[in-house]
C-alpha cells in the first residue's frame, strides 16, 4: 500500500482520521492520495525500504551486512 509523509495537520473527510504533521498517511485510492498532495496535505509517495537497495557513496548496491 503506497505511503505518504504528512506536511500538514488534517482530518481525513472520508474516515474521520486525524493525521499529524510527520505522521504517514496509507492508501490504495490513487485518486484521493492526488487531491492531498495537490492540497499541500501529503508529499510524493514515500519508497518502500524493502523495494530499494541501500547504496553506498560510490552508487553501488551495498550488502546489508557490510
Amino acid at each position: 500500500m503506497p505511503k505518504y509523509a504528512v506536511k500538514t495537520p488534517f482530518i481525513d473527510r472520508f474516515t474521520q482520521v486525524f493525521y499529524r504533521e510527520g505522521s504517514i498517511y496509507e492508501t490504495t485510492d490513487a485518486a484521493r492520495a492526488e487531491e492531498l498532495r495537490k492540497g499541500g496535505f501529503i508529499g510524493e509517495e514515500i519508497a518502500s525500504l524493502k523495494s530499494k537497495a541501500k547504496t553506498n557513496s560510490k552508487g553501488t548496491a551495498k550488502n546489508e551486512n557490510q
